[in-house]
């Protein structure tokens, strides 16, 4: 069977477009002849130029301040026989950097005492007044520990243990503290040089045994006299 070529959709769409073609352009022809004639004006544009001048701006200069006037000097009295009466405050030499002087020691302190020597040997030895117990320690009570402590005191004029040290300690690192902490309570009637009152350093033994509970045995190697 033939095909008509006016029921062809190929053909007929072809045609379709080019008369839409054909008639687009003649109305772009219609509307841009309409528009023939053109106004053109000239715009003036302003060619001026902002000029920017830097001025180098010298450094300010901090001016030294006049110093302040002097104070008036006023005679201070004092009693001291050795300043004249006209000396003033800015006749003496003050040293400003100087460290200010200690306070004094509050009431009833006792006042420093230059530091004496230390004697062992002696005519009299301390002899004890005043004897604080340690406290057994009560990881070594429960443990069923005994131990010894050696230490070394240092008895000062007035008869207090001013100084301890542990010399040996067996078994150590238990008995050590509760030793040292009892005997610097201790009060001693001071050792005796030609009937005067000396520093000493002597030993003391602290027993700590679990039978003594809760005294301890002291051994006192002084008491025997050197």
């Amino acid at each position: 069977m033939l095909r008509q070529e006016k029921y062809d959709l190929k053909v007929q769409s072809r045609d379709v477009l080019e008369k839409a073609f054909c008639s687009s352009l003649l109305l772009l022809v219609l509307v841009f002849l309409s528009w023939k004639s053109f106004d053109i004006q000239a715009i003036e544009v302003d060619h001026s130029f902002v000029s920017i001048d830097i001025e180098d701006i010298p450094e300010t200069i901090q001016l030294k301040k006049p110093p302040p006037p002097q104070r008036p000097q006023i005679p201070i009295a004092t009693e001291s026989e050795d300043i004249p009466d006209d000396v003033t405050i800015m006749d003496t030499d003050l040293d400003l950097g100087a460290p200010p002087p200690p306070p004094p020691p509050p009431p009833g302190a006792r006042q420093h005492k230059e530091e004496s020597p230390i004697f062992t040997a002696w005519e009299q030895p301390p002899k004890l007044i005043k004897m604080v117990l340690p406290d057994y320690p009560e990881i070594a009570k429960k443990a069923g520990v005994e131990g010894k402590v050696h230490l070394l005191v240092v008895v000062d004029e007035d008869g207090n243990v001013v100084e301890a040290e542990v010399l040996v300690a067996t078994p150590s690192g238990i008995f050590e503290d509760a030793a040292k902490k009892a005997i610097m309570q201790w009060k001693f009637k001071p050792a005796m040089q030609r009937d005067k009152p000396i520093k000493v350093r002597m030993g003391q033994v602290m027993e700590f045994l679990l039978k003594n509970i809760p005294p301890v045995e002291l051994i006192m190697p002084w008491e025997k006299g050197r």
